[in-house]
């Protein structure tokens, strides 16, 4: 996912890649993790996280979109295969600041109903998550939910496309509220990473420079 996104997005703006500092590289135990950091010029911040653990058994990949200067809600992608087991998630979470017509999502969602959905266990976000989000799990389901996620991202690129700018602080404070609520309230991924990298660069990880808030 991590080539098709850089791809689509350098074909329509100017990516200036971010110094992560130690942050860019993390090596704790089983797990490895390759992180890179980008300012999407004149519209906001894109972060890719790679992870491998279990010698490539366990591998993950999250990526975050960020609009900071246009008003779109932020995405991310998660990519996740444990022991043959995959799962496919495209999420939104409100942080725009007037609504938006996120009903082209609703045709990819009839595309693929036939793929199983992800399960999950209440948590805090439920009540930001938008109904645009999308995740699918099971095995060999990587040839259906790769073009499920570039669809995703179709969708998601030509709404940034059409987005009106807007103030960046108030964008940002905005994505703040969600931001701080992640960090303070945690997440499978949060509370993951609080155990293996620590709280305090966990805390910096996810608000320099997955959301740059």
């Amino acid at each position: 996912m991590k080539n098709t996104v850089l791809q689509k997005i350098q074909s329509q703006y100017t990516l200036e890649k971010r110094d992560m500092g130690n942050l860019a590289q993390i090596r704790k135990g089983i797990y490895r993790f390759d992180n890179e950091a980008y300012t999407i010029k004149d519209t906001g911040n894109l972060f890719i996280m790679e992870m491998k653990a279990l010698f490539g058994l366990m591998k993950m990949e999250t990526i975050v979109i960020t609009p900071l200067q246009k008003d779109l809600s932020f995405c991310n992608f998660d990519i996740v295969n444990a022991m043959g087991r995959e799962t496919y998630i495209f999420e939104m979470y409100e942080s725009s600041l007037a609504d938006t017509d996120l009903s082209a999502f609703e045709k990819i969602k009839e595309k693929y109903a036939y793929l199983t959905s992800y399960p999950t266990e209440p948590r805090w976000y439920d009540e930001v998550r938008l109904p645009s989000s999308i995740s699918k799990t099971g095995k060999k389901i990587s040839s259906d939910a790769d073009r499920m996620s570039e669809e995703c991202l179709d969708t998601y690129l030509e709404l940034l496309k059409s987005a009106p700018d807007c103030n960046p602080e108030e964008k940002k404070t905005a994505v703040r509220k969600y931001v701080d609520r992640l960090i303070s309230e945690g997440g499978m991924a949060v509370d993951s990473m609080n155990k293996i990298i620590g709280p305090e660069d966990t805390a910096r990880l996810i608000r320099d420079f997955m959301y740059h808030v």
